[in-house]
């Protein structure tokens, strides 16, 4: 199963985003296409690019309401489908779905010789994105895409809806707390939710056989007795409108939230947590990318990305990766519990292929659960 990410309670940037993106499709000579999900790139940084001098370069954007329609685009590209939107230069793909899109052959290898700030990337990103030709991560593979933001699961909370002197939610244990009894809501995928089990436990998200955990069967079925529903789409109005005390999300979700109803507490699990990164990967029918891909590129790995990125997207560039609290910008930093530590991060995994085996376990597993 493909994960399904959307954004709820887009900022105010969005009324622009739809301007510039009308504009930027208007543009008959933009020498730059772009394909992602609307918000993925604030406004404000895409006319912030066309903007520096030395490159003088306009951008087209085909916008999308969802990964799965970015993925569709690919499959009609590799396809040459009649009547598909003119192929982007750069897609913007979560790194869940990179694996998939290797194996259909659907991207490229990417040639970052010419990225002045690869090498100051955490070695995390590279080891992230770097596959061999059936999608899983291999030091001797090729890089497939290029980082650009990432986010974590967090556990939000109404503090105001805990019992009186109740202690404050901290671990992925704390769900089975029984005030939360179907007061939680979780993410509707199988992966997610069978991952923080494991990350509660002790234990990797990425193990290939979860059965062999012990206590996992116990912690999720007390679990799922939590759980008012299991939503990916809609999880934050439960929480306003008071129909549930917790739920599990993603960070760049949950800050915009957090500026306005300042009664909501989060929690990051000192255990680690599941991460999330949006990459840029090049469709497979294209040649060699231009000098302006290139510059998008070095773009989206540059400082003032990072830092306009914070204030207009309310998410971390890959540069700040194992920075400590004072090395986020301003924006990020408040509440301070959304940050994650260099000590979290450390206890912190991304969700990666599983081989058919394994994937049948999560699934029966997660079936087993749901039943």
């Amino acid at each position: 199963m493909l994960m399904n990410r959307r954004s709820f309670l887009a900022g105010a940037s969005g009324v622009t985003l739809a301007t510039l993106l009308a504009g930027c499709q208007r543009a008959s000579s933009a020498n730059l296409r772009l394909a992602m999900v609307v918000n993925s790139v604030p406004a404000q940084l895409l006319d912030a690019f066309q903007q520096l001098p030395e490159r003088g370069s306009s951008v087209a954007v085909t916008p999308q309401e969802s990964l799965l329609g970015l993925y569709r685009l690919l499959q009609d590209w590799q396809g040459q489908v009649e009547g598909a939107a003119p192929i982007a230069d750069w897609v913007s793909l979560a790194d869940y779905w990179l694996a998939p899109a290797i194996r259909q052959e659907l991207v490229q290898p990417i040639e970052v010789a010419a990225l002045s700030r690869w090498g100051d990337l955490n070695p995390v990103w590279p080891e992230l994105v770097r596959r061999d030709r059936s999608g899983i991560p291999s030091p001797e593979g090729n890089i497939w895409a290029v980082p650009y933001r990432w986010s974590h699961l967090v556990l939000l909370y109404d503090s105001t809806r805990l019992p009186k002197n109740a202690a404050q939610l901290k671990t992925w244990a704390d769900l089975l707390r029984p005030e939360l009894a179907r007061r939680v809501v979780l993410p509707d995928h199988p992966r997610l939710v069978l991952g923080l089990a494991q990350k509660a436990l002790g234990f990797s998200a990425n193990g290939a056989d979860p059965a062999t955990i012990a206590g996992l069967d116990t912690f999720l079925a007390d679990l799922h007795q939590q759980v008012r529903t299991y939503d990916s789409n809609h999880y934050l109005e439960s929480l306003i409108v008071g129909d549930v005390t917790a739920v599990v999300g993603w960070s760049d979700d949950v800050l915009p939230l957090l500026r306005q109803y300042r009664h909501l507490a989060l929690a990051v699990p000192p255990e680690g947590t599941l991460l999330s990164a949006q990459l840029w990967v090049r469709p497979k029918p294209l040649p060699a990318p231009a000098p302006a891909a290139i510059d998008w590129l070095n773009f989206c790995l540059g400082d003032d990305f990072a830092t306009q990125l914070a204030i207009f997207g309310q998410t971390p560039s890959p540069l700040l990766w194992g920075g400590t609290l004072p090395q986020w910008p301003e924006p990020l930093q408040t509440p301070p519990e959304i940050v994650l530590t260099p000590a979290i991060a450390n206890q912190s995994e991304f969700l990666l292929p599983l081989s058919a085996e394994a994937e049948a376990r999560y699934g029966r597993l997660w079936q087993s659960l749901r039943a």
